[in-house]
């Protein structure tokens, strides 16, 4: 009895005891969704993962669509709330990320929900017809010609 009453407590009056709930999960092509994270997205970028510790995560940039950085540059990012993804395959990445404040100072953060992901592991058809589509309508946005 009490073990119940100390949960039912627990999840009423902790009010930052909360799971990430993602509205899109990417598994389908859908250009408007993709032009709104386009939209909202502060960086997008492929790079390579150089890193991953509990907390943080290095790239090394290959290509740029969106954002203020050099190829060849290295871009820290934090793991900082329940939505935030953390990168944990080596290899090559698209990444659509934000910069958030940890600490008063600006950091690199992506969301979960975000269609960031490691592209060494596409290895479905449909995946790869997305990741196509997906690429073309970045160099179309932005101007590019980025293949992978």
């Amino acid at each position: 009895m009490n073990k119940n009453f100390l949960i039912i407590f627990l999840i009423i009056f902790i009010p930052d005891s909360f799971a990430c709930m993602c509205t899109k999960f990417w598994n389908e092509w859908n250009e408007q969704q993709t032009s709104q994270i386009i939209e909202s997205s502060d960086i997008i970028f492929i790079g390579k993962l150089m890193a991953s510790s509990n907390d943080c995560y290095e790239f090394e940039v290959i290509d740029v669509f969106k954002g203020s950085v050099n190829i060849g540059a290295t871009l820290e990012g934090y793991y900082l709330t329940s939505c935030s993804g953390l990168p944990n395959v080596k290899g090559k990445w698209i990444f659509y990320g934000n910069y958030r404040l940890r600490n008063d100072n600006r950091v690199l953060n992506y969301s979960q929900c975000s269609p960031t992901r490691n592209l060494s592991r596409i290895s479905r058809k449909r995946k790869q017809e997305y990741l196509d589509k997906e690429l073309k309508l970045l160099n179309t946005c932005f101007d590019k010609n980025i293949v992978l």
